[in-house]
């Protein structure tokens, strides 16, 4: 089981973010890591609530803030994306529950990470080992139509998010610095 919320911030001037996005850090009660080749700072929030985060004062006095928190056993994912003060994008997927919040327009890390062609194939052919004749075409069209329009919508439970392939479609989006372990 892994579980872990962690805050990223995106650094203007380094050299005078960096003593800010430090005391800010260590008030949470963390460390702010910094591997020196991402625009982004990252630190692990110590006592994680798994609620949405409210990275506005951050995202106002920096530009730009990302939150990610996972927790593994349950499939959940929290994720919220601030610029200059405002959530841009907030998504809360809590496993059987599916997508319990969508806030925000759709960003372009999510089509190739939860739509994708070959996740659809998957998807259909799963259907066809389940379900039979009548509701598979019933199940068949509406997940086919789901990919067509490609959004997100509170209450399904489709597409699926993987926690772990989630974070990664995230980290590789913003070119976010690896999580310090622990």
């Amino acid at each position: 089981m892994s579980t872990w919320s962690a805050r990223y911030v995106r650094l203007g001037d380094r050299a005078q973010d960096l003593p800010r996005l430090r005391r800010l850090a260590a008030k949470d009660g963390a460390a702010l890591h910094d591997d020196g080749t991402s625009r982004f700072v990252v630190w692990l929030v110590p006592s994680p609530t798994f609620e949405p985060s409210d990275l506005s004062a951050l995202s106002r006095d920096f530009g730009e803030a990302v939150g990610v928190a996972v927790q593994t056993i349950a499939d959940l994912v929290v994720y919220d994306h601030f610029v200059g003060g405002a959530r841009v994008r907030g998504l809360t997927y809590a496993g059987e529950a599916g997508w319990v919040r969508v806030v925000g327009d759709a960003e372009p890390w999510e089509g190739p990470a939860l739509f994708s062609p070959s996740k659809l194939v998957e998807l259909l052919a799963e259907l066809e080992e389940d379900l039979s004749d009548d509701e598979l075409a019933r199940e068949k069209a509406d997940l086919e139509r789901l990919w067509k329009i490609g959004t997100l919508q509170v209450g399904s439970a489709r597409p699926a998010a993987e926690p772990s392939a989630i974070t990664r479609a995230i980290e590789k989006a913003f070119a976010l610095p690896a999580r310090p372990r622990g």
